[in-house]
């Protein structure tokens, strides 16, 4: 896998104004020399969030949240490190592909974007040119759409014949790599020609949203009515959301998301205020796609067709939702219409009103079997897909819950529901939790812990003593000086003398390593930037804990190398006392 410099990801930090960027996401206010407002990782009235523009750090003294640019981005948007990287990059024009050391095919992943980018580009063109694009514009407005709206989702145009071509070709873009990113096929006799010809075309952007493929419709009759761009190690459409882009945020903050299945039932939620959607790519909602809404959102709505084929993909999306770990309901549209025809028809209110009658996934199988004539055969056929659903959640305590809602909603007893339940793949047989019994960090309220297993020895308790709350501190301390010692001696000397010292947290361990990895290689960095360039490898509590060192006032560096000897005879002393 390709991999940037340490210098670069220093260049972006840099030039990233941070207290810009948190106030995209944070009402700031001045405090002193820094900033400060209301956490947005956790609630609270009283702000405790801290921007230190100086330090190019935040910090949390509420939720203990903290970090740089990039994992403020990776955490407020959900981001990978990867994705963070590339947003806060194109902000500042800074091409990374430039500065990419070799790797998996990361030029061929570059070049499919830029390709990609300069088709969307040209459709747009198209799209708003007086003549070109008159009779998609007319179209869609003719259909209720309003231009800003489509305009805000960049639409485009692709007229026919070879006008792509020519007009990849002025921008540089070669045959063979405009047929590597889809947008060109060639055909035995034909020669080379545009994938996508008389369609109105649908951006398919990524999160860092760069320009990974497209959807393409047509505005006359034909088949295909809607054509995507085919699966490549680019773009892939079970693991894209259509809008996920520009609605990510929203759904984060609202923790639910409403899917729909068409781009146009999606832009037509724009325009009715609904902010919080997304829509699959003609394909059924795979469990890649419910693991990437799972990072914002809690719970997902299904507002799919309200025909027979529309229930049914409710049925299975919902099946999937659940899988991944999410709450999922239904909104039943009324028979016939999509959430286009909804909106365009009866309006917003008549939209409102459908999400704010959305059922559990339960109660919508079993209003589906009620409909199906409720006799025994649609029961059962109702009662074996709920429990297929059920197996299939990883959560025990919620698998439990939904198992007794189904046993009431179909009139069965929940053991009987529980031992269909065990011989399902993924099934269990008992309760998550006895209905009688409470459980506590594994242990019951007997007290004794649960059995070991045959052939284990019973573990010992691990007693602490209050001596451990003074070495924590007395180790942060310790910590905080070879952080901030810019000469790095501290570090060298922690290394020399505390190689084989045991730390009391995971935190203190990990940056004790990264410590001493920088006292082994030696670099240019001083200590904190070698640390800052690499806590997003590691996870929030470590990069809370070396923020907060990093805040600590630490005395002028001549008391440094007194401070760190002292604290590491004192942790040595209250080892060999615990051992003794």
């Amino acid at each position: 896998m390709a991999v940037l410099p340490s210098e670069i990801i220093a260049r972006v930090k840099e030039e990233t104004d941070l207290v810009e960027l948190v106030g995209r996401y944070v009402r700031l206010q001045p405090a002193g020399v820094n900033w400060k407002g209301l956490c947005p990782f956790h609630q609270e009235k009283t702000p405790s969030f801290h921007v230190h523009p100086g330090r190019q750090t935040y910090k949390c003294f509420g939720c203990g949240e903290g970090g740089d640019a990039i994992s403020f981005l990776m955490a407020v948007e959900n981001l990978t490190f990867p994705e963070a990287m590339e947003t806060l990059a194109r902000a500042i024009d800074l091409d990374l592909a430039k500065f990419l050391q070799p790797g998996e095919d990361e030029g061929e992943k570059r070049a499919h974007f830029r390709a990609n980018e300069t088709a969307c580009d040209i459709f747009r063109n198209a799209w708003q040119d007086a003549h070109l694009g008159a009779k998609a514009r007319d179209y869609l407005t003719g259909r209720g759409f309003h231009l800003e709206v489509l305009d805000r989702f960049d639409l485009g145009w692709a007229p026919g014949g070879d006008w792509l071509l020519k007009q990849l070709a002025q921008r540089g873009v070669t045959e063979d790599l405009a047929m590597s990113a889809g947008l060109v096929r060639r055909q035995d006799g034909r020669g080379s020609f545009a994938y996508f010809r008389d369609r109105i075309m649908f951006p398919i952007r990524n999160i860092a949203r760069q320009v990974a493929g497209f959807g393409g419709r047509l505005i006359v009759p034909g088949e295909p009515k809607y054509l995507n761009s085919a699966d490549s190690p680019h773009f892939s459409k079970g693991k894209l959301l259509y809008g996920f882009d520009s609605t990510r945020m929203v759904i984060a903050r609202a923790r639910t998301a409403v899917l729909v299945e068409g781009y146009l039932d999606l832009i037509a939620l724009a325009q009715a205020g609904v902010a919080n959607a997304v829509a699959t790519c003609g394909t059924a909602l795979t469990p890649d796609q419910a693991r990437l809404l799972r990072r914002g959102a809690r719970q997902v709505v299904v507002l799919f067709d309200g025909d027979q084929a529309g229930r049914k993909a409710a049925v299975r999306a919902c099946h999937t939702c659940l899988a991944a770990g999410l709450e999922a309901k239904v909104a039943t549209l009324p028979r016939g219409l999509d959430p286009a025809d909804l909106v365009i028809q009866q309006g917003a209110a008549a939209l409102q009103a459908v999400l704010a009658a959305a059922v559990g996934y339960l109660a919508f199988v079993r209003d589906a079997v009620a409909q199906a004539g409720d006799d025994r055969l649609a029961l059962e056929k109702g009662v074996h897909q709920v429990l297929s659903t059920i197996a299939a959640v990883p959560d025990a305590i919620r698998r439990e819950y939904m198992l007794r809602e189904a046993a009431d909603l179909f009139g069965l007893t929940p053991d009987l529901l529980r031992s269909s339940l065990a011989g399902m793949p993924g099934g269990v047989a008992q309760p998550a939790v006895a209905a009688d019994q409470t459980v506590v960090a594994g242990v019951a309220e007997t007290g004794r812990p649960p059995a070991a297993a045959a052939g284990t020895a019973t573990p010992r308790p691990s007693f602490r003593t209050l001596t451990k709350l003074h070495r924590e501190h007395v180790e942060s301390v310790l910590l905080a000086h070879v952080l901030q010692d810019g000469s790095g001696a501290a570090a060298r000397l922690l290394a020399e003398l505390g190689a084989d010292l045991p730390w009391s947290t995971l935190q203190a361990t990990a940056l004790a390593a990264e410590l001493a990895a920088w006292a082994a290689t030696a670099p240019q960095q001083t200590p904190r930037d070698f640390v800052e360039q690499r806590w997003h490898e590691q996870d929030n509590a470590y990069r809370a804990y070396v923020t907060d060192l990093l805040a600590w006032n630490i005395p002028p560096r001549g008391e440094t190398e007194r401070a760190v000897r002292e604290s590491l005879q004192r942790l040595r002393g209250d080892r060999r006392a615990q051992l003794s």
